[in-house]
């Protein structure tokens, strides 16, 4: 798939969209990310791993902001697409929820697009927190995917020549985040790379939630990376439907993380140990669009797919 990469970054997110064409414009042509392979052919083995026919998967690519090895796209058609997970998804439901994309410059970004027939659900936002100026803007994207255009003072992330790079992370609901952050550091070894929490009149009526309710928000992932990181929030103090169950193949937007690496005994342990009540999936030896190797699944709590690849090492 790749050279050898840090197991604290996700690999690739899976994005699974109807009109394919159409979404790898926007990726590669729009957003000037790099694409790194095309398969135009069904995937046995991963269509196993995503419980569907054979057949199903029709259409695959992978894509990377330039000069990054991790926090890519990983797109999928289906040859039956599935309903979308997130339609008519409230703010606060659980469900994988948006990919973020820092930006440069992101008022002509955010002009560009509206130029281009791309509406937003907003105008471009600043917000301050710890004393780092954040802008940022959502745009819904296709098959239900929220885009979220981040641009953060003082610390500009590699882009595309675009102005564009996909995915500094990509962001999760969660009911409890403290158990969501046990699992990550305790099974996936990731780091907390950011934590935050917003409560008070302000937030609520920026987000619209009941008076008393809260935002905590915290990022996981490599210190040293700055691609490839999961965010997870949890609103407290509103009632969320779960909507995780959805969201599997063949259905329609953002359905799971794959990660690369090398000790993955170690972590199937760690994750058999961690919670009796996880499903834990020990696939092994696959060949699919990421190549040869070992293929394991996990869940998170909230309820995430977490798909672990070991490449074989010849």
């Amino acid at each position: 798939m790749t050279d050898r990469l840090n197991p604290q970054a996700m690999a690739f997110v899976v994005l699974s969209v109807s009109d394919f064409p159409a979404a790898l414009a926007l990726w590669e042509t729009r957003f000037g990310m790099e694409k790194i392979a095309h398969r135009q052919d069904t995937d046995a083995d991963l269509a196993r791993l995503w419980g569907v026919a054979e057949d199903e998967i029709v259409e695959q690519a992978l894509l990377l902001t330039p000069g990054m090895k991790q926090g890519g796209v990983h797109l999928v058609r289906f040859r039956t697409p599935g309903p979308i997970i997130r339609e008519q998804a409230a703010a606060t439901d659980l469900v994988p929820k948006s990919v973020d994309i820092a930006v440069r410059d992101i008022g002509s970004r955010y002009a560009e697009l509206q130029a281009a027939g791309f509406r937003f659900r907003s105008t471009v936002g600043r917000f301050e927190t710890h004393g780092v100026v954040v802008h940022e803007v959502h745009l819904p994207g296709p098959d239900g995917i929220n885009l979220v255009f981040l641009e953060e003072q003082g610390n500009p992330l590699p882009v595309s020549a675009q102005g564009y790079g996909v995915a500094p992370q990509i962001v999760a609901t969660s009911p409890d985040n403290k158990k969501e952050k046990r699992f990550y550091e305790e099974v996936l070894g990731l780091e907390e790379t950011s934590y935050h929490r917003f409560a008070g009149p302000e937030i609520e009526r920026t987000i619209g939630l009941p008076p008393g309710a809260g935002l905590d928000i915290r990022i996981f992932g490599a210190r040293d990376y700055p691609y490839g990181r999961l965010e997870i929030v949890q609103y407290e103090g509103v009632q969320s439907r779960n909507l995780y169950p959805f969201a599997k193949a063949p259905s329609r937007g953002m359905l799971s993380v794959t990660f690369e690496v090398t000790a993955l005994e170690a972590i199937l342990e760690r994750a058999r140990r961690w919670a009796v009540t996880m499903p834990v999936l020990d696939h092994g030896a696959v060949d699919t669009f990421y190549g040869k190797g070992r293929a394991a699944t996990l869940w998170s709590p909230a309820g995430l797919r977490i798909d672990l690849w070991s490449p074989m090492v010849a």
